[in-house]
C-alpha cells in the first residue's frame, strides 16, 4: 500500500497509570513461591507498584462511593511496559517526596503469567465421551442439588482467584463451596443411614459448621475431622474457614497468596472427604456412586466386586438417588424452619 496510513484516535475513556518502585529485593527468588502473583510485595517490584495502586483505589473507593475495581496483577493486561535505572535520587518538597532518575534504560515489555487473556482455553469440547458427565451435572442443576452448587461455587471461586484478582471474594467462595461440600455430604451418608430428619435437623442448625464437622463426620467416614493440627481438616479450618470470618466479620483484605492457600484448602478438603467416602463405599454404595461414580472409585483403587454387583444389580432396581436424597435434605431444612 501507497502512501501513509493514520491510525485511528483510541475511543472511550481509559488510564494510564504509571508506578515507580525501589531496587528489587535479592532474596526474590529465595522462597518457595509457587507463581510470581505471590511473592510477597517487599521481594517483587510489580507487586509492590500493584499494591501501592490498589491501595489509593481501596481509599478513592470509601472516599467517593466510586464502584471501581480494584487492580490487581489477574487484571493487567499481559504486558507491561517497564523501565530500569541504575541510580535513582529522592528529593523531598512540601508535597512529599519526588522520585527523578537521569539515566533511565531503555523501555521493555515484561509478560505476565495470568488466566486472563482473550485466547485462553475455555474447555473441552462437547462430544460423546463427556456427553453423560454434562448429562448428569445437568441434571443436578435442575434438582438444585448441592452437589452442583459445591462445584458452581467452587468455580466461582477459581475464577476470582485466578482470573478477575478478587482476593476476598475467592476466599468467601472457597469457604462457601466447602460448607456446601460438607453439608451435602453429612446430609447424603446420614439419608442412606435411614435417619429421620426430624431426629437430625439440629445437626444442621445454621452457624454450626465446626461443631457438625468435629461431631458428627468421623462417627459416619471415620478418618480425622479435628481442627488443630496440619491434617487437611484442620489446614481448612485456619487457611480458609477462619480467613473468611476475618474477610466477612472484621474487614480483612487478604492478599493473593492468602486467597491461594485458602482456594488449595478447600481442595485439599474435598479430596480427604472423596478419600474417606471412597473407604466407606461398602457403607455408602449410593452415595459413593453418586459423589465419584466409578472413574473416582477407580483412581482410588476402589472399585471392587462389591461395587460392581452394586451398580449392575442393585442400583438399576432403585428410585432416583438425587431426588430421595434432595428431598430428605429439603424435609431437613422444613424441620429447621418450623423451630424458629
Amino acid at each position: 500500500m501507497d502512501g501513509e496510513v493514520e491510525a485511528p484516535p483510541l475511543q472511550g475513556a481509559y488510564t494510564t497509570v504509571v508506578a515507580t518502585t525501589l531496587g528489587d529485593d535479592e532474596s526474590r527468588n529465595k522462597g518457595e513461591w509457587t507463581s510470581v502473583q505471590d511473592v510477597p510485595i517487599e521481594h517483587d517490584a510489580l507487586n509492590r507498584c500493584i499494591y501501592a495502586v490498589r491501595e489509593v483505589i481501596r481509599s478513592y473507593r470509601a472516599a467517593f462511593e466510586v464502584p471501581c475495581a480494584l487492580p490487581s496483577y489477574e487484571l493487567l493486561d499481559i504486558y507491561i511496559p517497564f523501565q530500569i535505572a541504575s541510580s535513582a535520587v529522592i528529593t523531598q518538597d512540601p508535597d512529599g517526596y519526588s522520585l527523578d532518575a537521569s539515566d533511565w534504560g531503555p523501555v521493555s515489555l515484561l509478560m505476565l503469567d495470568h488466566a486472563n487473556t482473550p485466547n485462553t482455553p475455555k474447555g473441552p469440547a462437547i462430544d460423546s465421551s463427556n456427553m453423560e458427565r454434562l448429562d448428569y451435572f445437568d441434571s443436578l442443576k435442575d434438582l438444585g442439588s448441592p452437589l452442583f452448587v459445591w462445584r458452581e461455587r467452587f468455580v466461582e471461586a477459581r475464577r476470582a482467584l485466578q482470573v478477575e484478582g478478587q482476593y476476598g471474594a475467592a476466599v468467601t467462595l472457597s469457604n462457601t463451596a466447602s460448607e456446601v461440600l460438607l453439608d451435602s455430604l453429612l446430609s447424603n451418608v446420614m439419608w442412606e443411614s435411614g435417619k429421620d430428619p426430624a431426629d437430625v435437623a439440629g445437626v444442621f442448625a445454621e452457624g454450626q459448621l465446626a461443631r457438625r464437622v468435629k461431631s458428627q463426620f468421623s462417627e459416619h467416614l471415620g478418618g480425622s475431622w479435628v481442627l488443630d493440627g496440619n491434617d487437611p481438616v484442620a489446614e481448612w479450618f485456619h487457611r480458609c474457614y477462619k480467613v473468611r470470618h476475618r474477610v466477612v466479620h472484621g474487614g480483612h483484605s487478604p492478599s493473593r497468596l492468602e486467597a491461594q492457600i485458602a482456594y488449595d484448602a478447600v481442595l485439599r478438603l474435598s479430596e480427604y472427604c472423596w478419600d474417606r467416602l471412597a473407604v466407606k463405599r461398602k457403607k455408602f454404595p449410593r452415595t459413593a456412586l453418586m459423589m465419584l461414580a466409578r472413574d473416582g472409585l477407580q483412581r482410588r483403587g476402589k472399585w471392587c466386586s462389591f461395587m460392581k454387583h452394586f451398580s449392575s444389580k442393585v442400583a438399576p432396581s432403585e428410585g432416583s438417588w438425587l431426588r430421595e436424597s434432595q428431598k430428605w435434605r429439603e424435609d431437613v431444612q422444613a424441620v429447621l424452619m418450623s423451630r424458629q
